[in-house]
């Protein structure tokens, strides 16, 4: 994030992400899902974790993408507003020749 290759929003999210699966596993033992999930087989627990990462994956990509959407359309408008200018500039210079 310091090199500016992340997007801060992306990094905060990522980050709380971490945080929270690393405090699951500390406190594996005391939460209500431990009750369910100790009663599941390896092939079960590993289902439901790889949902977990799949919608995870899911949400940071439709957020990745709607920031990209926006992106392009400022990167549009940006496009014309310079054109404009660069069309009133050449026609200020042609009525001063």
């Amino acid at each position: 994030m310091r090199a500016g290759l992340l997007n801060a929003h992306i990094t905060v999210r990522w980050l709380l992400a971490e945080g929270a699966a690393f405090l699951a596993v500390l406190l594996w033992q005391w939460l209500p899902l431990f009750g369910f999930t100790s009663t599941m087989g390896d092939r079960e627990l590993l289902m439901i974790l790889v949902v977990v990462f799949f919608a995870l994956i899911t949400f940071l990509m439709l957020d990745s993408l709607v920031r990209t959407s926006t992106h392009t359309h400022q990167v549009k408008r940006l496009t014309q507003e310079v054109a404009l200018l660069r069309e009133r500039i050449e026609s200020k210079n042609s009525i001063s020749q």
